[in-house]
This record gives structure tokens, sequence and C-alpha cells, in this order.
């Protein structure tokens, strides 16, 4: 199948949302949890929806996971992002062109998933919601390296990547900028197309503590 020419990618210029997760683990005091399972006892910090998910070998290895993904940030060039280190989820404003979006990084044992949400749902009708779903598809199969989808919350349309732990450097840095691609793509194809405004997704107040599906 021939390949779509993508756009050359812009290294975004962060900022932070006023309204961005405040979860940093070193300033957000800890919460109550209720008794831990037996083999979580020397976590009492950690989140309660990861305590379903995994073991105490599969947390060390995420911490682990967390430090590389900072560094590999920083060395692309991200300065501003809230480390969640009781989640295990990095938060960053990922700006382009005029917009802002809200991207996630979520660690799991073996994968960096890295979630953008780029188009908010909200007083779409059921045949704007149609028509959108069907272009939101065909980008998916003309894109490469890139994923739309929807949340399960039915919030927003969202842009992701899946990355292996065992990715190198140049892999991660390739597939944080594929979320440029999706955008512009969105932007130029979909959203103009179906004449849908698109405005950032930053400043949303309810994607704080919302990050527990993300784990999915």
């Amino acid at each position: 199948m021939g390949k779509k020419k993508d756009p050359s990618p812009v290294s975004p210029s962060p900022k932070q949302p006023k309204d961005s997760p405040e979860s940093d683990s070193e300033s957000t005091p800890t919460e109550e949890l209720g008794e831990l399972p037996a083999s979580l006892e020397s976590h009492p910090a950690i989140d309660e929806n990861l305590q379903k998910l995994i073991s105490e070998e599969e947390r060390e290895k995420m911490e682990e996971n967390l430090d590389l993904v900072v560094c590999y940030l920083e060395d692309i060039g991200i300065v501003d992002m809230n480390i969640d280190r009781k989640k295990l989820i990095i938060a960053i404003p990922f700006d382009y062109e005029e917009f802002t979006f809200l991207s996630h990084i979520v660690l799991s044992p073996d994968w960096i998933l890295i979630k953008t949400s780029i188009f908010e749902l909200d007083r779409l009708t059921e045949s704007s919601l149609i028509n959108l779903f069907a272009e939101v598809l065909k980008g998916n199969f003309i894109l490469n390296s890139v994923v739309y989808s929807l949340d399960p919350e039915n919030k927003s349309v969202w842009a992701q990547a899946d990355v292996p732990i065992s990715a190198d450097f140049d892999t991660f840095k390739l597939n944080y900028f594929s979320i440029v691609f999706a955008i512009d793509y969105f932007m130029k194809n979909i959203s103009g197309k179906l004449q849908m405004k698109l405005k950032s997704t930053a400043e949303r107040k309810d994607f704080k503590g919302s990050e527990s599906n993300m784990y999915i």
C-alpha cells in the first residue's frame, strides 16, 4: 500500500496549562487507600487502580521505565511535564499551531503508551458522530505509526502511539512526534472537512483525576 506523504514534524513548545493534573507525589499528600495486598505493602502510596493490575515486581519495573522515559523526554527538549510517580503517568501540554493539547504518557511493565486528547465530543449530533468516526477510521487506515481512539467515557477522540519499552531513543522520539502527524491530519482532513471547530484540550478540568482509564 502506498504511503501518504507526512507533514514535516514541528517540535512542540510545551507550556504548563493552569488546570493540568497536579499529582506529583512529592507535593501531594498520600491518600488513604485501605489495606493493601500483602505483595504491595512496601508501596503504601501506590495508586489504587494500579493495585488491581500489577505485582510488586511489575511496579518496580514500571518505576524504572518512568525514569527512562523522563530522560528521553528531557533529551528531546521537553522541560515542562507533570510527573505523577504514584500513578506512573506523565502529563505534557502539547503545543501545535494555535492549540494546546493534553498529552499523557502512561507506563506499563512492557509498554510506553502515548495518549493525546485532540477533539472533544460534547454537543455533537448522532449523525455528526457517525461522520466523525467514519473519517477517523479512514485516518487509521491511511496514517502510519499512529492510531485514533475514543476514551471509555466517550469524551474525546485521542491520538495514541504505543512504544515497546525495549525500543531505543530514536524509536521513542519518532513515535512521540507521530502525534504531530495525527493532529495535522485531523485538522486538515477531518475537522475542517466536517466543519467541526477544533480547540485546545489541555485546560479541560474534567481530565483531572480521570487517568484511571488510561491503564487499560
